[in-house]
């Protein structure tokens, strides 16, 4: 018999009330996005993506393309919701799937981490056991594409996760908003005209983009940037340093730090060589500000700032980036200045949530896919040999078919094979979102949903719609660690016995 459709589930769980919810103060109106910069993107994709058509001598020539800028479906809700994930007995409903070169079909959990090694998520879920325990911070970076970007996802699995483990501070926060719908929920953000904003992309420049996909540079004195803790958001509302990450470079300026409106310290970023640099300053613990001023003494650049409590529990860093695709961190980010990020930051998960964009272009090169993405995870694994990392399977995304109606892009399932495969192949754990909420056809019956959960593009969710796909992101990591800790739990009494025997 068929469980529940999960679909429908998810839908009326939707329409409840929860004081705790991450959108009962994120309905803020999201500025317009800035038209000069969305023409010239289109203008370079368009050029690329259709340079080997008019050159037939560049017929070999592959430029894997970012999604263009769209128009964002978000509104804000009407009404405080409460969007949990599905029953542990409906998420444990299974569903065949085939691998990408495979036709031998494979029983998955639809709804749970996906781990064939066994072992791919261990080091994190040690930090966490510690951490259940009341020691220590665990650190994770959610990297992905536009639908992270306004944090309406990863707020939700932070709050879940803090809640539940305990609220160790916002983590990494941009220092500004490279698009106008940015943002980190339980995070203000204001700051001068005065900086210019340049977020991963195709580029050109020298590709440092700090941990979290874009740098801030600015010479003028007196350009400010001010970041703050929000006292009305359920988390995060405590911050006890604040980790600034910034470029040092040959003739750089300095800049001042204030906490609270109070001069702390000016920190100077004139280097003999350009490399990553940190500037740590710790405060009583409580709710405060930090503003940035430049000095004018010379260019400096900056990439963001890390909110930290003085407690045990989780951070979450939300590191998504408009139009992003898995190849733009292979070879649009500079290998060496990642690595110094990666390693300051120090991470216990990295989680990879990529294939919006690429699911666009039903002609993809697939072998260029696939070799970016593992090539993604050398650089990781490189840089932090024993960090855990997961791939997120992109949400299912609609386009217009026969008549108007709206079905799933061809290329997500074929994109959620792929990923499967390759998180296999390279000792990742793999969550498969798109079954999760779903599967084929879930976009058409969100968007038609009331309260709507799905924009009018077919590929970003309305706030209700963001606060479901976060619920099981986290209920899967939640559900996962419960398995390990019975497993480990299992081998240790199974091991007082082996050594009873042996006595």
């Amino acid at each position: 018999m068929k469980t529940i459709n999960q679909t429908q589930l998810l839908i009326n769980q939707s329409n409840r009330s929860d004081s705790h919810s991450a959108v009962a103060y994120i309905g803020r109106g999201i500025p317009p996005v800035l038209k000069n910069k969305t023409a010239q993107a289109l203008f370079v994709f368009s050029t690329l993506v259709l340079l080997p058509v008019f050159v037939p001598a560049l017929h070999r020539y592959r430029f894997f393309t970012p999604s263009s800028p769209i128009t964002l479906g978000w509104s804000k809700p009407t009404h405080q919701i409460e969007a949990q994930s599905a029953s542990a007995e409906t998420i444990a409903a299974t569903t065949e799937t085939t691998t990408a070169q495979s036709d031998v079909k494979v029983q998955i959990e639809t709804g749970a981490i996906e781990d064939p090694s066994g072992h791919a998520l261990d080091h994190f879920f040690a930090a966490l056991a510690k951490v259940e325990s009341g020691i220590g911070q665990i650190r994770i970076c959610h990297y992905g594409d536009s639908p992270i970007t306004n944090d309406g996802i990863t707020s939700t699995v932070r709050k879940d996760l803090q809640l539940k483990y305990g609220d160790a501070g916002h983590g990494f926060v941009l220092l500004g908003k490279p698009w106008g719908w940015y943002g980190h929920i339980g995070v203000k953000q204001e700051a001068s005209s005065d900086w210019k904003s340049d977020p991963m992309f195709i580029s050109r420049g020298d590709h440092m983009f700090g941990l979290g996909g874009a740098s801030f540079t600015t010479s003028k004195a007196g350009a400010w940037a001010t970041l703050s803790t929000d006292d009305t958001a359920p988390v995060g509302r405590k911050v006890s340093s604040f980790d600034i990450y910034f470029l040092a470079q040959p003739g750089g300026g300095d800049f001042s730090v204030e906490i609270d409106g109070k001069p702390s310290i000016q920190v100077p970023t004139a280097a003999d060589k350009v490399h990553s640099d940190f500037k740590k300053v710790t405060t009583e613990e409580g709710a405060h500000s930090l503003t940035i001023k430049a000095i004018g003494n010379g260019e400096i650049r900056l990439f963001g700032v890390v909110f930290e409590a003085n407690e045990k529990g989780v951070e979450y860093d939300s590191i998504g980036v408009n139009g992003a695709y898995v190849g733009l961190l292979d070879h649009y980010m500079d290998a060496e200045h990642w690595t110094q990020e990666l390693r300051h930051r120090n991470p216990d998960l990295i989680i990879l949530n990529y294939g919006t964009n690429e699911s666009q272009f039903e002609n993809l090169r697939m072998d260029q896919y696939e070799q970016d993405t593992k090539e993604v995870i050398k650089r990781i694994r490189e840089a932090l040999p024993n960090v855990s990392i997961m791939l997120v399977s992109p949400m299912d995304r609609g386009t217009r078919g026969p008549g108007g109606t709206i079905i799933t892009r061809p290329m997500i399932p074929k994109l959620v094979s792929y990923q499967r495969r390759i998180a296999a192949e390279t000792g990742c754990a793999f969550f498969d979102t798109y079954s999760a909420m779903g599967g084929e056809g879930t976009v058409a019956k969100w968007y038609e949903a009331r309260p709507r959960l799905m924009g009018g593009d077919f590929t970003h969710p309305t706030w209700q719609g963001s606060e479901i796909v976060g619920n099981l992101i986290s209920t899967a990591i939640i559900n996962s660690f419960e398995k390990y800790k019975e497993q480990l739990s299992s081998s240790d009494v199974a091991q007082r016995t082996v050594d009873g025997k042996q006595q």
